[in-house]
């Protein structure tokens, strides 16, 4: 059953597998293209999207979520795999968009929206994923245990420093747009998990930590949009580009003066890069970013009707 939340805004209430979850979608009746599903990460929820969000309804309805093990949905026990997420975004993603969809999975949320990609890929319209990689290095592998350790323990003011340290670049010499901002919002949201919310990070990092990483697979053939920011200190750029190498459709950019926290740090320009993209606008010449660069363009073939387009 669908409630209405607000105007224009529906929130749906679901099940899978005995786990609670929800999403919600603000529609855009006037939209210019194809819904946009936002997939968050470790400390994102489905209404916590603020300026990205909104910069996004001016051109299509947007779709949130909080999957199993999200916010305000119900545990999942690591068990469970980035399949069964993905399962549960197709269940909303089929109930409120019965048509293809865009979708954005930004960190955690990329890998959710690749499996969705991978298993869904009549579904899937534009895939952009921010902040991702190919698989977890040792050194990734071993600050996100380290993280784990931390969280589980009494001292919540060590656990924020040390997840700024691995998702913020501190460096004085290096500039990064709103940095104060982007300080001030990580640290509120970390120091407001409740003990529920700490049990749903332990279990999503011990999610992570098992996934052996992106599957090497021909099946993702829509156009595909890999960015991250260029001091971004744990999905780097060199990892973010190793993950853009592994489909044929692929633009793959870096943002100037940000890292892990794009989305806070450079909002307006995340929503024109991403507006471009699913509309199939040029992606040259943008200040914001470098030279979007193209590294699948070697291995493409042709693919039938608009997403053929090499410009975009």
């Amino acid at each position: 059953m669908t409630s209405r939340t607000a105007l224009l805004e529906e929130y749906i209430p679901l099940t899978l597998g005995g786990y609670a979850y929800s999403g919600r979608i603000v529609h855009q009746p006037n939209a210019t293209m194809a819904p946009i599903a936002l997939v968050g990460g470790a400390f994102q929820h489905q209404r916590g999207w603020g300026r990205l969000e909104q910069g996004l309804l001016r051109e299509a309805s947007v779709i949130t979520v909080d999957l199993p093990g999200w916010g305000g949905a119900d545990r999942l026990p690591s068990r469970h795999g980035f399949d069964f997420l993905a399962e549960a975004l197709e269940q909303l993603l089929g109930k409120v968009a019965p048509s293809t969809v865009n979708v954005m999975g930004a960190s955690y949320g990329s890998g959710v929206a690749y499996q969705w990609a991978h298993h869904c890929p009549d579904r899937v319209e534009r895939l952009a994923l921010l902040g991702t990689m190919a698989h977890l290095t040792g050194h990734v592998r071993g600050r996100i245990a380290h993280l784990l350790r931390l969280a589980e323990g009494d001292d919540r003011s060590e656990f924020v420093r040390n997840v700024l340290d691995v998702m913020m670049c501190s460096a004085p010499q290096i500039t990064v747009c709103r940095r104060p901002t982007a300080v001030r919002c990580l640290t509120r949201a970390l120091h407001e998990l409740s003990a529920e919310d700490i049990v749903k990070y332990r279990d999503n990092t011990e999610r992570l930590l098992r996934m052996p990483g992106l599957p090497h697979t021909p099946a993702i053939r829509v156009p595909v949009l890999v960015a991250t920011g260029e001091h971004d200190p744990l999905t780097t750029p060199a990892l973010s580009r190793e993950a853009a190498c592994r489909f044929s459709d692929v633009r793959f950019t870096t943002f100037k003066d940000a890292d892990h926290l794009v989305h806070l740090e450079r909002p307006a320009e995340l929503v024109d890069l991403l507006g471009r993209f699913f509309s199939g606008a040029p992606l040259a010449g943008l200040e914001y970013c470098h030279p979007v660069e193209y590294p699948g363009r070697t291995a493409r073939r042709p693919l039938p009707g608009p997403r053929a387009s090499a410009e975009n």
